[in-house]
């Protein structure tokens, strides 16, 4: 059963609180302290799911990936698919490849990558050089990155923030699923579910089922799930549904992490992308991608 919660308080007419829809489960535990409020600020503000990623660098591990791309037609063009190890001596990182296998015509003569995909991927995950790891949180952009990869952290780690650096169609104003403008296209739901044995509150932003194509049209994320475990309230999987199209761009976008504890720290062990974008002046791209990660060493 599902009931409605109106969440009155406001920090600011902007970021006035959605209406939450809640299961009985968690209506239940409402009578043990259980602050709605204090929930969502916390959804908005939550570094967890970040510092899992920021484990990911830090701690050496095994990793297996596959990368597969297609054409507009859903023909496959090629593939990579990489196995080794990403070492990590709490200051620096770096990662050895033992095996790589490229099928398809993904590459030119030159050995460079025909698309951007492929090129994306191999900076947030297989860096070409020893890179600095922390598990300090700044708020500062490292402008040692790419414009792409800092946006794509900020959309990835900060649900409902606008901080982008680029604004192409409005990008930036639709990553405020909090705000008041595009809070009536949402619905926002408090949820639990059995997570890899583990008790969860689930987090889900979702269109509206009503919404005509239209409105559907004025939104970038189609849909948010994250899932809270009760015990730590650490971010251990998230789903984001990003769906847009433009004159300038169009994408449709699925990403998927599952994570999971090693010693009590929370590390991604897959990440899954199913994606097509087409930008003017480019060629579309269409792609999928897996990542494994397995034999985390956590002392």
């Amino acid at each position: 059963i599902i009931f409605l919660f109106s969440f009155s308080s406001a920090v600011s007419q902007d970021t006035l609180m959605p209406i939450i829809l809640l299961d009985d489960v968690v209506i239940s535990e409402l009578n043990d302290g259980f602050s709605i409020q204090d929930f969502v600020n916390y959804v908005k503000n939550d570094t967890t799911f970040y510092m899992g990623f920021k484990h990911l660098r830090y701690y050496s591990h095994d990793y297996e990936s596959e990368l597969i791309v297609f054409d507009k037609n859903n023909n496959q063009i090629g593939s990579i698919n990489k196995w080794g190890t990403h070492y990590s001596d709490t200051e620096k990182a770096w990662i050895v490849n033992d095996s790589i296998i490229k099928k398809g015509k993904i590459f030119k003569r030159n050995g460079k990558s025909k698309f951007y995909t492929p090129k994306a991927f191999d900076e947030v995950f297989f860096p070409n050089d020893t890179i600095n790891v922390s598990l300090k949180i700044s708020k500062e952009k490292n402008m040692n990155e790419s414009q792409n990869l800092r946006d794509a952290k900020t959309i990835g780690f900060s649900i409902g923030s606008s901080d982008t650096e680029q604004n192409r169609g409005g990008v930036r104003s639709k990553l405020s699923i909090f705000n008041q403008e595009m809070q009536k296209y949402y619905d926002y739901i408090i949820s639990d579910t059995i997570y890899n044995g583990r008790p969860c509150y689930v987090f889900t932003v979702r269109l509206k089922s009503d919404l005509s194509d239209r409105n559907k049209e004025k939104t970038l994320i189609r849909k948010l799930v994250s899932f809270f475990d009760k015990k730590y309230f650490n971010v251990i999987f998230r789903e984001y549904k990003f769906k847009y199209s433009t004159w300038l761009f169009n994408i449709d976008m699925r990403v998927v992490v599952d994570m999971d504890y090693i010693n009590e720290k929370h590390l991604p062990v897959n990440i899954y992308y199913n994606g097509f974008w087409n930008v003017l002046f480019f060629k579309p791209e269409k792609a999928v991608f897996l990542l494994k990660n397995t034999n985390y060493i956590v002392e």
